[in-house]
């Protein structure tokens, strides 16, 4: 069945999970005044992201990590620590004090932590099809027609057996992070783990359907292996918008939903080089404006180092 299972590493809780208002209410609070209010009024009104800022700004060590954060993003925040809260809130574009509020020291936490992440080669095997009499082998990337999916970066494997009249099919998946996850992590998932009944098998076309019957959609398998087509098709087991056993709704397609099983390769890449273009600008300003100069002078540095 179709599933989620995500191994988490905690780091930094960004904005999960926090209300708009609360996140702008407190944005600009420091930390002492965070803990200078009343602790039934810090659970109950201030997001956890804040409650983390003001932590780490009154722990003992939490000038040191504050530093190192503003020094991995290339301000000078271990030799002038002072200048470098002032220069990194410049960067923000906001009111220069020199004292960081809890806001501050979020986003600080999270360009930090965000910088870190690099494309990685997860997925040891390739795009790859095959077919003879009695078996057939599908390896790639599932890629929703039309519409972005959730899971860019996955690995579909798809095994056919004619003499047993069924498909195995394992997905996995690469979640990527975004500014409301919990971790500046990537995660692995299993996406789903099913086994299709083969309802044709003419020449190089299979078509397939699913034993275990779900109450929402049903997901139905069709491989050309002579056009090197190989698609799924998702259709509507409700008249009207589904709810699952764990009472999570689902909304009724308005049309089938075509996925198609691709090369991912420039599709995977596409997605970490989104992260690397979002995180190089995080650096200090002072720093991309050097390395801009050099550019422009034909210099060989183009961007930031990896940290």
């Amino acid at each position: 069945m179709r599933k989620w299972l995500c191994a988490l590493v905690l780091s930094w809780p960004g904005g999960v999970f926090a209300d708009d208002a609360a996140l702008l209410k407190f944005r600009d609070f420091l930390p002492a005044q965070i803990a200078s209010m009343s602790e039934d009024e810090r659970k109950q009104s201030v997001p956890m992201a804040y409650l983390m800022a003001t932590n780490l700004a009154l722990s003992e060590f939490g000038s040191d990590v504050l530093q190192a954060q503003l020094n991995s993003l290339l301000y000078d925040g271990l030799a002038d620590f002072e200048g470098a809260k002032r220069a990194f809130q410049t960067d923000l574009g906001q009111v220069v004090t020199g004292d960081l509020t809890v806001g501050q020291i979020n986003e600080l936490s999270y360009r930090s932590e965000r910088i870190k992440l690099q494309p990685v080669n997860f997925f040891s095997y390739g795009y790859s099809h095959s077919i003879n009499e009695n078996y057939a082998a599908l390896r790639g990337t599932v890629q929703i027609i039309d519409e972005k999916i959730a899971y860019p970066v996955n690995y579909v494997t798809v095994k056919c057996h004619k003499a047993e009249g069924y498909c195995s099919y394992n997905q996995v998946a690469l979640t990527l992070p975004d500014r409301n996850s919990w971790a500046q992590t990537y995660s692995v998932m299993e996406v789903a783990d099913e086994f299709y009944k083969i309802t044709r098998w003419e020449g190089k076309q299979i078509d397939a359907t699913p034993f275990t019957v779900n109450r929402c959609r049903t997901n139905r398998l069709t491989f050309n292996f002579e056009s090197e087509e190989f698609f799924e098709v998702a259709t509507n087991n409700s008249a009207r918008d589904c709810e699952t056993e764990l009472g999570v709704t689902i909304p009724r397609l308005q049309q089938p939903r075509v996925s198609k099983i691709i090369d991912g390769t420039q599709l995977m890449n596409a997605e970490f080089q989104r992260i690397q273009d979002e995180a190089s600008g995080y650096y200090a300003s002072a720093f991309r404006q050097r390395l801009q100069q050099k550019s422009a002078k034909g210099g060989r540095v183009t961007q930031a180092p990896t940290p």
